[in-house]
């Protein structure tokens, strides 16, 4: 057996399962920190050897920053009878959650390095889970793509009728009508493909139901 074959996409799906476990399971502070730099130091490397876009990754993690400081917000402080107050165990709670994310981030972006949408979803395949839930997977992936596709295509054409996004309520509304026509799209398509699958006999507990007439 090849050591190549053991990094195969449904492989590197169960590993990541497992990573994921094992991550969620850890409270040690410095332990977690020395995992975080570990993991983006291999990250970086793996960049530059692959000579791929950095902006592309710095996007999405400080998009999981700004998450992550509204949650600080959130639970370093508590009320008390004599007013606000700092929460030392909710300071503590956050610093244990933002390392475990950062570091779930960065480890799914390793796990998964060089693994398109297809390849995702032949490894979901691979899997020893439910077909409804290995179809619902399938489903998910591929509508997540065509939403994000079609967000980008709405976006150029408000940039293109000159629309730019400021704080006031301009664009509240203007955001509020995008996530609206997203959220019509997707009612749509997920009628569409409950057609489909009616359309290729696709019934709940087909199999159940093969199954026990076997028996």
């Amino acid at each position: 057996m090849k050591i190549a074959s053991l990094f195969q996409p449904h492989f590197r799906l169960i590993y990541l399962f497992i990573w994921g476990l094992v991550v969620g399971g850890l409270e040690d502070i410095p332990r977690l920190i020395t995992l975080n730099i570990t993991v983006m130091l291999v990250f970086v490397v793996m960049l530059f050897i692959e000579k791929k876009r950095l902006f592309y990754y710095v996007k999405r993690w400080i998009h999981l920053l700004v998450f992550l400081a509204l949650m600080w917000a959130t639970l370093s402080w508590h009320l008390v009878d004599a007013g606000v107050a700092l929460n030392p165990q909710g300071i503590q709670l956050a610093q244990i959650l933002s390392l475990r994310t950062n570091l779930l981030l960065f480890s799914v972006w390793l796990f998964l390095w060089n693994m398109n949408e297809t390849l995702l979803i032949q490894a979901l395949g691979k899997l020893p889970l439910p077909e409804k839930l290995i179809q619902l997977a399938v489903l998910t992936v591929r509508y997540i793509a065509l939403f994000g596709e079609l967000r980008q295509k709405m976006d150029r054409a408000m940039r293109a009728r000159g629309y730019q996004p400021k704080l006031n309520v301009r664009t509240l509304y203007v955001t509020a009508q995008s996530v609206a026509l997203l959220l019509i799209h997707a009612l749509l398509k997920a009628e569409m493909a409950q057609i489909a699958l009616k359309c290729r006999s696709f019934q709940p507990g087909e199999r159940k139901n093969k199954n026990a007439h076997r028996e």
